[in-house]
């Protein structure tokens, strides 16, 4: 298997938030599995724009990274 995609996700009081990658090449927030806002440009970008919402932190680096994989048939591994 190898590392299809990324998302980051931080965890706080006010709920969970996962910046992923769509297969169009845009990033999308959830916020406790709900759609939040419009695509953006990079991680970054969807980033600054909670952060300007809500009480999280403003750099992509100080969230969770998590790897998603494929396994060889196309199903996803995690």
């Amino acid at each position: 298997m190898e590392l299809d995609t990324v998302s980051y996700v931080f965890q706080c009081p006010s709920g969970t938030f996962t910046v992923k990658q769509r297969i169009s090449g845009r990033w999308r927030v959830r916020i406790d599995h709900m759609p939040w806002g419009e695509s953006f440009d990079g991680a970054q970008d969807a980033v600054s724009a909670l952060a300007a919402a809500f009480d999280v932190p403003a750099s992509v680096q100080a969230w969770t990274e998590v790897g998603h994989f494929h396994t060889a048939d196309g199903r996803w591994a995690g």
